[in-house]
């Protein structure tokens, strides 16, 4: 039997044992004996109720019908998760990679095998509690927060444009206006690492108005060793956040939030690793044709630059996979986020009110070489400044059979980006454009309960969004050597599009619930503002549309009175209209442009458990495999452009970004001590990533190898009885040297180019709460 039967075979037979056991175990009254009871007592208090807004208010996660995972604050300090990054080895088909030219602050979130292309708008939507911001928002200090929720499928009626994948949620601690609590904790570890933070929350006026602070300082030398400029992957950054909380009266209530993240970091470097000197010499000579240099100048010029490409092939080859020799440009990382959202609620007594209005300002600047050699092959330095306003009013209600929603959004968007490429040794161009993007949506979405007409346990939801879209852009091309006349270009697109959601779901007994979920969403198209030889076919794109069908169900049960368990699966098909899809094209310039190559068909299997075993142990675990075929797929091919996989045929081709199987456990076990809350707790986990397949048209899309990573740590917890705690940890136990991302563009540019992972880490932190 072949892995992938092995893997769907035992997947639905676990998941279908445990619906059968969690059916009557939930009417069965326990007649074992008081101690068996005590303890699947204190086991049922280990899996406490998850609140989660997966449908924007506060529900069970056991009695949602949605497929959402999520990470607690003191799951995600227990693991140090502590970056956008780590996520993804503790939640199902989440893999969060960086954007090539934004760095590791620019984390970009796949779910379900639905990726996003390079220069196009995310394909999973991340929100800051109830307001949609930029993912490089969570490029560091994820701490301080309630819970991060990682919410599957498409979401497009209730979170808005661009969720053809999913949502992350990343919920923060915000000021209690009942007590006075805080914390002080530290961290250090090697690659001289350390990290500071604490917090405070002050209630001003008991139960009408409180404020929260909290901030976080972190240091780390780079993974990579640079042996003529500053290492790669190092961490210099600091969060500082605010929360102020008033209730002045029982039913009016608002929340202000604001955040601000600064980081002064270096790449994590692109490594050679491949090298095809006749493809440097073919776009360094007929570029040069192009042009109208002589054919004779052309030659020498072209085996020149590749000569040296080997030559710089050769030496970086030498070094190895962590160290690097460039001195060409600093390799800068740099970012400032600066974010503030205020929610005012308002309780009308048959229904709620809500205003949630977000804007946030990023400045990222950052450089990048395609393989980190001091000849450049490609190089680009890329200097932002992104500002967006956004407000949703919303008015919800709450009945016996109705809980409905209905509501209006509004969001605005600038970008000015100025982008200097330097391609095969040369200044090749400066460009600076300006993207403005608002969208504006009328949403509403409701769940009917069946109960009072004889159907018990059986809901059906239902939801709609017209979404409107408005893009303009302006490409101007400050310096183009050898260029006589550089043309400004402008555009702009109009889009206009319904999402729904249509499900039903059966609470076949108080511990078991079955759903049916069927939803539509799409992603907006845009504006290649990348060159401005670019012919019309490429320098618009149109929305990508997702529509999808997914079964699930929940469970949680008892197994010999001792152990509890929750158990979560969920098998989805979708169709892909559209699909945004990123090529690379020497069209004059060579340069990277999103276009909609056809359709898709993604699908999968998702399976999560959570055990509490005995009073002690507890078990935890997912796996998914994904799985996704072009249906219909076509390179746009204008004219006079030389198309990287030109002529290949992706028909019934696997995507080549997926991973068909991940896997991840965590055990931690508890052993309890003298006073109160006093105890050791041993902690560990391990994630499996499977080959990513890779397609023919190689470059971001190309294979990767398969890895597994081992993490633990040990924690001494309320020292003495104190409030004090300290644990120490190491990550990548076995200090495995994987592929976090590739991009092999040999056939067009000469080069395959990988950046690895983080090393083995470890470390000690101490903690004190009061």
């Amino acid at each position: 039997m072949s892995l992938k039967v092995k893997s769907i075979v035992v997947l639905a037979s676990v998941s279908i044992g445990a619906l059968i056991v969690s059916a009557p175990a939930s009417a069965q009254e326990s007649t074992g004996a008081t101690a068996l009871e005590n303890t699947a007592s204190a086991n049922e208090a280990r899996l406490a109720d998850i609140i989660v807004t997966a449908r924007r208010s506060s529900e069970n996660i056991q009695k949602v019908p949605v497929a959402v995972s999520v990470l607690s604050g003191e799951v995600l300090e227990q693991k140090r998760i502590t970056g956008a990054r780590d996520l993804q080895y503790s939640t199902p088909s989440l893999v969060v990679t960086n954007d090539p030219l934004g760095g590791s602050t620019a984390p970009v979130f796949q779910l379900r095998g639905q990726t996003v292309a390079q220069g196009s708008d995310d394909t999973v939507v991340t929100y800051l509690g109830d307001v949609p911001v930029n993912s490089r928002a969570f490029s560091g200090g994820l701490f301080d927060l309630n819970s991060v929720q990682v919410i599957r499928g498409p979401q497009g009626t209730l979170f808005g444009k661009n969720s053809t994948g999913g949502a992350v949620v990343f919920t923060p601690r915000i000021a209690d206006t009942n007590e006075v609590s805080g914390f002080v904790d530290g961290t250090v570890g090697n690659y001289s690492y350390y990290q500071i933070g604490a917090g405070v929350n002050v209630p001003l006026i008991t139960d009408k108005l409180a404020v929260r602070v909290s901030g976080q300082i972190t240091r780390q030398d780079g993974f990579t060793r640079n042996l003529s400029g500053p290492d790669g992957g190092d961490k210099k950054y600091e969060v500082l956040r605010l929360s102020l909380v008033a209730t002045p009266t029982d039913e009016l209530r608002n929340e202000t939030y604001l955040s601000y993240y600064h980081g002064r970091q270096h790449q994590n470097p692109l490594i050679f690793s491949q090298y095809n000197p006749t493809s440097v010499y073919n776009a360094i000579f007929f570029g040069l044709l192009s042009k109208g240099v002589d054919q004779a100048t052309a030659d020498g010029t072209a085996q020149f630059v590749a000569n040296i490409g080997q030559q710089a092939f050769d030496g970086a080859s030498a070094l190895g996979p962590r160290t690097i020799d460039y001195s060409v440009r600093p390799n800068n990382d740099d970012n400032d986020v600066f974010i503030v959202t205020n929610t005012t609620s308002y309780d009308l007594g048959f229904a709620t009110l809500k205003n949630i209005f977000g804007y946030y300002n990023q400045k990222p600047k950052v450089s990048l070489s395609q393989t980190s050699t001091n000849f450049a092959f490609v190089d680009i330095s890329q200097n932002k400044n992104q500002n967006s306003f956004s407000n949703e009013l919303q008015l919800s209600g709450d009945s016996d059979t109705l809980k409905w929603i209905i509501g209006a959004f509004f969001s605005t968007e600038k970008t000015s980006t100025f982008q200097r490429a330097f391609l095969f040794g040369s200044l090749a161009t400066d460009i600076a454009s300006t993207d403005k993007y608002t969208s504006k949506a009328l949403f509403a979405q409701g769940t009917y309960d069946f109960t009072n007409i004889g159907l018990a346990g059986v809901k059906f939801t239902a939801g709609i969004r017209h979404t409107w879209d408005t893009r303009r852009g302006v490409l101007d091309v400050v310096n183009y050597p050898g260029a006589i006349v550089v043309p400004t270009v402008q555009n702009r697109k109009t889009y206009k599009n319904f999402s729904w959601t249509l499900g039903l779901d059966y609470q076949v007994t108080p511990d078991l619930l079955l759903y049916v979920a069927s939803r539509h969403s799409y992603k907006a198209g845009g504006l290649n503002l990348v060159a401005s030889e670019s012919p019309p076919e490429l320098q618009t794109y149109a929305p990508e549309k997702l529509t999808d069908i997914e079964l699930g169900a929940k469970a949680k049960f008892d197994i010999a009175d001792v152990a509890v368990v929750r158990t979560n699966v969920a098998a989805y098909r979708g169709w892909y209209k559209g699909l945004q899809f990123q090529e690379l094209a020497n069209c004059g310039t060579v340069a990277t442009f999103v276009i909609n190559a056809g359709k898709a068909t993604p699908k999968g299997l998702e399976f999560e458990f959570d055990a509490a075993i005995n009073r002690n142990l507890r078990i935890g675990g997912f796996y998914n495999r994904t799985l996704g075929k072009f249906d219909k797929f076509e390179l746009v091919e204008p004219a006079g452009c030389a198309v990287i996989g030109s002529g290949v045929n992706l028909n019934g081709a696997d995507f080549g970004h997926i991973s068909k199987d991940t896997a991840g456990l965590n055990a931690s076990y508890t052993v309890p001590l003298t006073h109160g809350d006093e105890a050791l707790v041993f902690a560990g986990d391990w994630y499996y990533r499977g080959a990513r397949v890779g397609v023919a048209t190689q470059g971001v899309a190309s294979a990767i190898p398969s890895y597994s990573l081992f993490n633990a740590r040990i924690d001494y917890n309320n020292i003495g009885g104190s409030q004090f705690s300290a644990g120490v940890w190491v990550r990548n136990i076995g200090n495995k040297l994987f592929v976090a991302y590739r991009n092999n563009v040999q056939a067009l540019s000469g080069y395959d180019s990988r950046a690895y992972g983080d090393p083995r880490t470890f470390g000690m932190d101490v903690k004190f709460k009061f």
